[in-house]
């Protein structure tokens, strides 16, 4: 293949990913209300711990219209995300050995585990408990819990997002002690400093009340060590 055939390839994997985005997308626009209710539920569980109605506002209308544009298109992102994949890399893998195909065979499923597994931990148990911690820091009987929409959407949206990035650190792990970049040992060296990471990384990505830091360091420190199995393992 000459340049020329490769970049018109590239084209047309491009124009079929774009238009899958906009189909997925438009779809989740469709939906747009269902997707707010399934968005608004971990409030909705926090509240009811608290024996409190949920409710939101409307305080700025176009801020609220983009938090729902960006979910809708969070959600076209990651259902058109396998088309998406398998384009690229039918457009990645001629250019790879066959060792290298074997590794990204192995990785890329991987990866898209951690992250779902990433997003399913701060929808049912980070954002729930963190609402609920940043609530009961308020005095109820003079503040009643009533949030803005659209804040509320990008917090959730922010938090699932970074979770679902955040459980990558297991495959990255491993992925540079089979490089032999970083050996386990040096993992295992590094735990205490992990630590005091971890605990600093949770307290400026998790809302500032302990409960919230306390369950999202906990997922880290288990990822670590789940990391470390796996790169002992991997470099074998």
């Amino acid at each position: 293949m000459t340049l020329v055939q490769h970049l018109d390839e590239l084209r047309t994997r491009l124009l079929h990913c774009i238009a899958a985005l906009l189909v997925t997308v438009t779809g989740a626009l469709v939906f747009y209300k269902d997707l707010i209710g399934i968005a608004t539920q971990p409030h909705a569980r926090a509240m009811e711990w608290l024996g409190k109605r949920p409710q939101f506002i409307i305080s700025d209308v176009a801020g609220s219209t983009g938090a729902v544009m960006k979910l809708a298109c969070i959600v076209g992102l990651f259902f058109a995300s396998p088309y998406i994949a398998r384009e690229l890399w039918g457009f990645v893998a001629a250019g790879l050995y066959r060792d290298e195909k074997k590794h990204v065979r192995a990785f890329a499923p991987a990866s898209f585990l951690l992250f779902v597994l990433g997003c399913v931990f701060g929808y049912f148990i980070l954002i729930p408990y963190a609402l609920y911690g940043m609530v009961t820091m308020m005095p109820l009987d003079k503040v009643e819990p009533v949030l803005n929409i659209g804040d509320y959407l990008g917090l959730v949206l922010t938090l699932t997002i970074i979770l679902g990035a955040v459980f990558q650190l297991p495959l990255v792990m491993t992925f540079l002690s089979k490089l032999g970049l970083v050996p386990p040992r040096q993992w295992r060296g590094w735990r205490k400093h992990a630590i005091v990471a971890n605990i600093i990384l949770a307290a400026v990505l998790a809302p500032a009340d302990l409960l919230s830091m306390g369950i999202f360091v906990v997922p880290l420190l288990v990822l670590y060590e789940v990391g470390l199995v796996c790169a002992s393992l991997a470099s074998r």
